[in-house]
C-alpha cells in the first residue's frame, strides 16, 4: 500500500524565530566551529597523506570520529547509541533526515558514504564529503551499473559502505519507500569475501528536540530548503538528542532477491521510527 509513502516534498518549513540571545549562541558556535574544523581538516589530510600509503586507516577514521563527536556536542546534540555494530557486515543502510546524519554515523562507524552527485557542489559540505572519500553517484538509473562498480571497488579494498535507500532526506517524521538498486550488491558472488558483503545491517536515526516550542521536524532538511538557512537554524537553536540504533543484520541468503531484502530492511527501520515518534 503506497499510501503510507505519500507526503508533500514541497512541505513548507516552519522556520522558527531566532531571538538576539539565540543569535549570539549561533555566532559563538560558528566562531568555534570554523577554527576547530580547519584544524581537523589539516590534521586529517596530513594523516591521509602519511597513513594511507601504509594502508593504516584507523588513525584517519579516528580523526573523523573525534571531529564529528565534537561538532555534535557543539550543536547541542547528545548522541545515544542503541545496539552494536556487526562485525560481519560491510554494508549499512539508514533512513535519511539531514546532513547531520553524516556526523552521527561517522562518529561511531569507520565508514564511506554514498551520496548524490549534487552534494559535491554544496559549499563547504561538498569539500568535506570529498576529502572523506564519499562515493558520488548519478541519479540516472542507466548509470547504476557504473556506480555499483565503483562501490564494489571500495568494498574489495576493505571499506565499509553506508547508503540511504530513500534517495533523499526527509522531515524525520516518516520513512519513504526504499529504492532497491544498490541492494543488488548483497547478491554479488564476487563480493562475498568471508560473507561480509552478503550481510547488511540496518541503522535508524531519530532526532528529539529539547525545546517544545520547536516543531518535531526541526532537524529535517528536505525538498528545496536552503542549506545555508538550515545551518544557521542549527547553529542558533539546536538543542536535543539523537538516537542511532543498530538493528540485527540481515543475510542475503535468506531472501530470494534484492526487492524482498529491501522490503525487509525498510520495514525494520520504518517500524522503529514510528515507535520513536509515538514515544517521544
Amino acid at each position: 500500500n503506497d499510501e503510507k509513502y505519500t507526503w508533500d516534498k514541497d512541505k513548507i518549513e516552519c522556520y522558527p524565530t531566532i531571538s538576539f540571545s539565540k543569535f549570539v549562541v549561533g555566532f559563538f558556535r560558528l566562531i568555534v566551529f570554523l577554527p576547530v574544523t580547519f584544524f581537523f581538516v589539516f590534521i586529517y589530510l596530513f594523516f591521509k597523506a602519511f597513513f594511507k600509503p601504509l594502508k593504516l586507516y584507523s588513525p584517519i577514521f579516528f580523526i573523523r570520529k573525534l571531529w564529528s563527536l565534537l561538532i555534535l556536542g557543539l550543536f547541542g546534540l547528545k548522541l545515544k547509541v542503541v545496539g552494536k555494530q556487526s562485525n560481519n557486515s560491510k554494508i549499512f543502510v539508514c533512513n535519511h533526515i539531514s546532513w547531520t546524519d553524516i556526523l552521527v554515523i561517522q562518529s561511531v562507524i569507520d565508514i564511506i558514504f554514498i551520496a548524490k552527485s549534487e552534494v559535491k557542489k554544496m559549499p563547504g559540505l561538498g569539500f568535506l564529503a570529498s576529502i572523506a572519500n564519499t562515493i558520488f553517484i548519478d541519479r540516472n538509473p542507466q548509470k547504476i551499473s557504473e556506480d555499483s562498480h565503483l562501490i564494489k571497488k571500495n568494498i574489495k579494498k576493505g571499506a565499509s559502505i553506508c547508503f540511504f535507500p530513500e534517495g533523499t532526506s526527509t522531515d524525520g517524521l516518516r520513512v519513504l519507500k526504499f529504492k532497491s538498486g544498490f541492494f543488488q550488491l548483497l547478491f554479488d558472488k564476487n563480493l562475498n569475501i568471508k560473507n561480509e558483503c552478503s550481510t547488511v545491517q540496518p541503522l535508524s536515526i531519530y532526532y528529539k528536540v529539547n525545546d517544545k516550542k520547536l516543531s518535531k521536524d526541526f532537524y529535517g532538511w528536505w525538498g528545496s530548503m536552503s542549506i545555508i538557512s538550515h545551518i544557521i537554524k542549527i547553529l542558533c537553536l539546536s538543542s536535543g538528542s539523537v538516537i542511532l540504533k543498530f538493528h540485527k543484520p540481515l543475510y542475503s541468503k535468506d531472501f530470494n532477491n534484492r526487492k524482498e531484502l529491501t522490503i525487509a530492511v525498510e520495514s525494520i527501520i520504518s517500524e522503529d521510527i514510528s515507535d520513536q515518534i509515538l514515544n517521544n
